[in-house]
């Protein structure tokens, strides 16, 4: 834990405002009796504003939904001991307006503090001589970098969204303005994104000593996870494969290391699966410690400000979801057929995301114990947002998807490689392996599908799923939607599988309504068509 505490005591040195911690930030709110000129007067006020914008990023309304929206709606969490209601609409399909669940309040205050930086800093550097020019497009790339991020969650979550590009700084100022297509959306972060990359404005590193730094904030590679992941949603393989390429070889990534051990099976045949040891190593320096050498970006949680999953995934009396765990041991981490193991013969993965009715990864504070955080201030661990195993599958996802056009085993051949490659670091069983043609060719289709699996195996409980499971249904004009319908029935009340199928067959349903107080607000913002009530 000592680089986080080194990471945040390094956002304490280079600002004014924050003397106390994240805490301190997040209460305040916009003074109408501080001029925007008496503020953005020097490099430092760019700095404190920059470390505002991290620490928004941090606030409950920002990452609890980073993880529960690729959640929530997807097959992997079951109802814990405590009824959430809007949840259980959710899982029933009767999604309101008024859920919680579709508040994004707390992006959009981050993101206007974004694009108050980038309104507003050219006024610190025109007054501030010791200001270079190389800092001032450094801040304003991670700006727009941290923007275009909160820009694809929401479009991938609501579809056609406000998309402001011009900050206010008033309390009295109402922000009016009516919604952008998600298309749109993705085309002008993705122009952004570009030009970030191709002027050189983002480093690829902060510092040589001190990791929390260069995954705390945001770098060249983030930008080039973030343009993959885009790239995957508009269609754009190649260029996905290009900036996965740009991670690959860097040098600066791997994924974490798992000793390996050879057990035997019933029938004599030797297997190397992974060790106690790797799968306790596995755990502590992806999940615990932070900042791995695996990690890309992820948001640094500290005592001041713990992350806001507490109530959600531990709190044994009060705990709102648990894994769907019929559903995860039967069709995810499905059972191995050699049986009799003279040692243990199991995907590490499942023991780490799933334990004792709680999503391991996120509650357990080791991998061998049975402890869980007792407080939710204990829980520091980071939000990871992009790490090199989902860099390797989405690079794999975009080879499949040219070879589904081309018909070229050797992409095929590639993709199979870098999934094989995640997959044997975690010690992945003969259960769930890739079943080549008769002729030992690649049936691409039938890799598309694997590779959901995979990613759902990988990244299980880190707020992927959905989105997973509606980029591939999507793909060709919703040529694949029967991915979301058998996710269905595994997400909702038995009850309820044919209704919500049938929702699901309008589009528009895949996206969560715009908040009611915003079309009750905002005059110009009309709401997502399959739940505008007005004409029903």
């Amino acid at each position: 834990m000592k680089t986080k505490k080194i990471f945040i005591s390094f956002l304490m040195a280079v600002q004014v405002l924050l003397t106390t911690g994240c805490n301190d930030w997040l209460a305040l709110t916009p003074e109408d009796s501080v001029p925007k000129d008496e503020y953005w007067r020097t490099k430092e006020d760019v700095a404190s504003a920059m470390t505002g914008i991290y620490c928004g990023l941090l606030s409950s309304g920002v990452s609890r939904n980073l993880i529960l929206w690729g959640e929530v709606r997807s097959d992997m969490m079951a109802e814990g001991r405590y009824i959430l209601n809007d949840w259980v609409y959710i899982r029933r399909g009767e999604i309101s307006s008024t859920n919680s669940f579709c508040n994004y309040s707390g992006y959009y205050s981050v993101i206007n503090n974004c694009n108050l930086l980038l309104k507003y800093s050219d006024l610190a550097f025109n007054n501030d001589k010791s200001f270079t020019l190389e800092a001032l497009n450094e801040y304003k790339a991670q700006a727009i970098a941290i923007r275009s991020l909160l820009y694809f969650h929401l479009a991938r979550t609501f579809g056609d969204i406000p998309f402001p590009l011009e900050g206010y700084s008033e309390n009295s100022q109402q922000l009016t303005i009516a919604k952008t297509s998600q298309s749109d959306v993705f085309k002008t972060i993705t122009n952004h994104l570009e030009e970030i990359v191709d002027n050189n404005h983002i480093p690829v590193k902060y510092s040589n000593t001190n990791a929390a730094m260069n995954k705390g904030y945001v770098t060249r590679y983030a930008v080039d996870a973030l343009l993959a992941d885009i790239y995957l949603w508009t269609g754009e393989y190649q260029k996905c494969v290009n900036v996965c390429n740009e991670v690959i070889n860097s040098g600066q990534f791997a994924l974490v290391a798992v000793d390996k051990v050879d057990v035997e099976s019933n029938d004599g045949e030797i297997i190397s699966c992974a060790s106690f040891a790797g799968g306790d190593n596995l755990f502590q320096t992806l999940y615990v410690d932070g900042n791995s050498v695996e990690s890309i970006f992820e948001l640094q949680f500290a005592k001041d400000i713990a992350n806001p999953f507490y109530s959600y995934f531990v709190n044994s009396s009060r705990r709102y979801m648990i894994p769907n765990d019929s559903h995860i041991n039967a069709d995810i981490f499905v059972p191995t057929a050699k049986e009799g193991m003279s040692g243990s013969y199991i995907d590490v993965r499942k023991s780490i995301a799933t334990k004792g009715g709680y999503m391991w990864k996120w509650a357990g504070v080791s991998y061998s114990g049975s402890d869980v955080f007792a407080a939710s201030e204990d829980m520091t661990n980071n939000l990871i947002v992009y790490r090199y195993a989902q860099i390797l599958l989405m690079k794999a996802e975009a080879l499949t998807q040219l070879a589904i056009e081309s018909g070229n085993q050797n992409q095929l051949e590639e993709a199979l490689a870098l999934v094989d490659e995640v997959r044997n670091r975690a010690g992945a069983v003969e259960a769930t392996e890739f079943k080549r043609e008769l002729n030992g060719s690649i049936d691409a289709k039938q890799l598309e599908s694997y590779l959901i699996e995979e990613y759902s195996r990988e990244f299980l409980f880190e707020g992927k799923r959905w989105f997973d499971i509606l980029r591939n249904s999507r793909r060709n004009d919703y040529a694949n939607i029967n991915y979301l319908m058998q996710t269905v029935t595994n997400s909702v009340y038995s009850d309820k599988v044919y209704s919500v199928q049938v929702k699901y067959r309008d589009y528009n349903s895949h996206y969560l309504p715009l908040p009611q107080y915003d079309i009750e607000t905002n005059n110009l913002l009309v709401q997502n068509p399959f739940y505008d009530t007005s004409n029903k």
